[in-house]
């Protein structure tokens, strides 16, 4: 399989698969333990200018966007998927969202800081420099994004699937783990979209890159990390535009 069919197929069934999980969100996806995820929220928000302009980019159904309203700061928040979008929607009808793809971000020095909370580890790696340079664009001088990268597979696991992939004639590269999507994918959108962890993971493409490859992205894109911590699943990237 072509490479680029390859990844449009998964960005295509990533959407499909939050639209139908978007249903459950504030009762079942949304509630998990994110201590760290907080702390780290406090220390963006404790850094930002008073009133300030945000982007909530992958802002799925707006989990932590009622956070950012609560500090005095107003939000454009972008998804791709349109379903999760209605939820946000409902839940904050004072905030302008968008359905667009991190790819597509095309705004030019609008905003103080820029939010990206668990949505990075759908993206493949050919898409981490042009999404970091769309940050880079989006922010006025010395703006601030706070943002997630999924640490959740072992390495074992990810050598693993990347072997998996190969002998099912995907073209991954190590990091990827896509060698149960269309399995679990279909099994997923036969239901009504609550299913156990261990089938709703893996029914969707996930890219884990080695953080030592982030600061690097990051380094060639102008951003500065500021802090950068672990928690359970996550690490925490706090970075400023230089």
């Amino acid at each position: 399989m072509d490479r680029l069919e390859f990844l449009k197929q998964m960005a295509e069934k990533a959407e499909k698969l939050y639209d139908l999980a978007a249903l459950h969100f504030w009762t079942v996806y949304g509630l998990y333990n994110a201590q760290t995820h907080q702390r780290f929220l406090d220390l963006f928000l404790h850094e930002l200018p008073p009133n300030s302009h945000l982007l909530s980019a992958g802002c799925g159904a707006g989990r932590w966007d009622g956070d950012l309203l609560n500090a005095g700061h107003s939000l454009l928040g972008i998804d791709q998927s349109e379903g999760m979008l209605k939820r946000a929607r409902e839940k904050f009808p004072q905030v302008e969202y968008r359905q667009m793809k991190l790819q597509e971000m095309d705004f030019q020095a609008e905003f103080e800081g820029a939010t990206c909370i668990d949505t990075l580890e759908h993206v493949p790696p050919e898409a981490w420099p042009v999404i970091l340079k769309g940050f880079h664009r989006a922010l006025k001088p010395d703006g601030l994004v706070y943002f997630t990268v999924d640490e959740s597979e072992e390495p074992w696991k990810l050598q693993a699937s990347f072997e998996r992939g190969r002998l099912l004639g995907l073209p991954v590269v190590y990091g990827e783990v896509a060698d149960r999507v269309d399995e679990c994918y279909e099994k997923f959108m036969r239901t009504n979209g609550i299913v156990p962890d261990e089938l709703s993971d893996p029914a969707v493409y996930h890219f884990h890159p080695a953080l030592q490859q982030v600061k690097q992205w990051l380094d060639e894109t102008g951003f500065a990390v500021e802090k950068q911590g672990r928690g359970q699943w996550y690490a925490h990237f706090l970075v400023r535009k230089k």
